[in-house]
């Protein structure tokens, strides 16, 4: 039953379940990034990076959501680059506001646990890896020698929530997968079973 989980036609069709929360979580990213951005800017120059930033990961989105509204299930390539792109995206937003100080952190959470849901175990991992490292770099470049002690304590209580959202997530997607090739087994003994009675009667 695991190896049939792990195939990539059993991946596909996880992937395509996970479709609406991999474009919902971009949705909620989009506008809550846009209004905290324009909530409290910091400089001018900085807005409009973060808003040209945001904006294209809404037209992004856009896509998904037409592809996800014409039933077409998005193909793996593009829901791994969708996701690194919203990696790419927050880290962005982090880095200009103010590293480690920056509030947008919390913007890692919705994303991750949009793939960890919607992604195999190797590609969580993955993932999960990519955005925790980037964030750490992200966070021990602002890290000032007066209160790096403390500061080090936050980033690594922030890392460490990132990897649990990780993991609790795709324990779900395990569960969901596995729940998914039982449901199908049953149908197919069902099916076996009809045939039988059909010749025998």
């Amino acid at each position: 039953m695991l190896q049939r989980l792990l195939t990539s036609k059993e991946a596909s069709e996880d992937l395509a379940y996970g479709q609406i929360v991999i474009v919902t979580a971009r949705w909620i990213l989009v506008l809550t990034g846009l209004l905290l951005a324009l909530w409290n800017p910091i400089a001018i120059a900085q807005l409009r990076i973060q808003i040209l930033v945001i904006l294209l990961l809404a037209v992004a989105n856009f896509y998904l959501h037409a592809q996800l509204l014409k039933r077409r299930p998005m193909l793996e390539i593009v829901a791994y680059g969708a996701a690194a792109a919203d990696v790419a995206v927050i880290s962005t937003l982090v880095a200009s506001q103010g590293a480690l100080d920056s509030g947008l952190f919390i913007f890692y959470f919705p994303a991750t646990l949009a793939f960890s849901v919607a992604f195999p175990t190797t590609m969580t991992a993955l993932f999960a890896t990519g955005t925790i490292g980037t964030y750490a770099l992200i966070g021990l470049a602002d890290i000032g020698i007066a209160e790096a002690q403390s500061e080090i304590q936050v980033l690594l209580t922030r890392l460490l929530m990132l990897a649990a959202v990780a993991v609790c997530g795709n324990l779900y997607w395990r569960v969901e997968a596995r729940r998914r090739v039982e449901l199908e087994q049953a149908d197919e003994l069902l099916s076996i079973d009809a045939q039988r009675r059909v010749a025998g009667g």
